[in-house]
Order: C-alpha cells, then structure tokens, then sequence
C-alpha cells in the first residue's frame, strides 16, 4: 500500500504526518517546516502521495522540541542530529566513536549553559509576576469619597459661610458692638476737649 526509500521502513511502524504531530504535540506546518529545513525526512510515500515516517522521525521531532526552548538555532539542531545519527552507525571505529561521544559531551555543557540562562530569565519574570500581585493586593477597594456639588471650602480667611473676610470687617467684628469706626475716632476726641473747656471767652 505505499512505497519506501528505506528497508527497514517495511517491516517497522510509519505514520502519516498528521499522525506524528499529534504523537509529539506539534502542528503539521511545524513538522512540514523541520522537513524543509532538512532536520527529518519521510521514509516513504503511500500510493496516494503522503509522506510517512517511522519511529527515527518522531525522535528526532521530539528532540528538535526540547532544544527549541533553550534557544538551539535551525543549524545547531541539524549538528547535533547528525552526531546522533553517525554514533548509531555499528560500523564505528573506537577513534571516531570517541571523538562523536566527545562532543556530546561539549553539547551538554552548552545545553547546561542554556538551560541556566532560561531559569534566570525565568525567575526575573517570576518576580515580575509576583510584584504585579502585590501591587493589586495594596489597592483600596473601593475609590475615596467625592464630596457633593453643595459642599462648602473655606478659604483663607474664610468664615464658617465660606466668605473671605476684609480687613475692614475683621477690625469692625473685633470691636464688638456699638464701637466707633477708626475714621470718627479723631472727630469725637475734639468734641469731648472743647467740651472741658467751656464756652470761650469775648
């Protein structure tokens, strides 16, 4: 019922493509852009056209998904992936096994690197999150009062009405009832010397 470019794809489990990105939690255009970017390739074809893939597909997806959070470009992926692939080779020597296990080793330490960079990043925004709450948390639940259009404000000098007292009026409330203006004052004070003087004499 399909046709396949590898032997071993005839005897093994193959998936068509929608099959795969629901085992590996991807989106099928996800899968159709690591296929263009040469990162997997179908093991073969059914007699209607669809690509299907074995179990090495979905490893190599599943992998491709773990490094893309650390930040693993297209062409770090393709290196390590080819890595992978050539220790699988049984026809090895010991200098070349070696030298691939090697550098699995330096693709840990930078994956290590990665990974601590990501934890940073992550407990900044942590701590961005958490000081949103606390902010919230410290917001009056309900606004203060505004006062109504009749309230009254006094003002400097006002009086209890509101109403902005003069220099005239505070010297007339301070004198209390029945005082003499401060203009009659000098008019009074002649009256009452003439007064005391009696009539003047002729």
């Amino acid at each position: 019922m399909f046709t396949t470019r590898r032997d071993q794809a005839a005897s093994g489990t193959v998936l068509q493509i929608g099959d795969v990105a629901r085992q590996v939690g991807l989106s099928l255009r996800t899968v159709r852009f690591y296929e263009e970017a040469g990162l997997l390739s179908p093991v073969g074809r059914t007699q209607g056209g669809f690509r299907l893939y074995d179990e090495d597909a979905l490893d190599r997806l599943l992998l491709i998904k773990k490094m893309k959070p650390l930040g693993f470009t297209l062409e770090e992926m393709r290196s390590l992936l080819s890595v992978r692939d050539e220790l699988r080779l049984p026809d090895l020597t010991p200098e070349r096994r070696q030298e691939l296990q090697e550098r699995l080793r330096t693709w840990a330490v930078l994956a290590e690197e990665k990974l601590a960079d990501l934890q940073a990043r992550a407990g900044i925004a942590a701590d961005f999150v958490a000081g949103l709450h606390d902010d919230a948390a410290r917001l009056p639940d309900d606004p203060a009062p505004t006062p109504g259009p009749g309230a009254h404000h006094a003002g400097p000098a006002g009086d209890a009405t509101g109403k902005t007292l003069t220099c005239d009026d505070e010297s007339r409330d301070g004198a209390g009832p029945g005082a003499v203006p401060p203009a009659d004052r000098g008019h009074a004070e002649l009256d009452a010397s003439r007064t005391k003087a009696g009539p003047a004499g002729h």
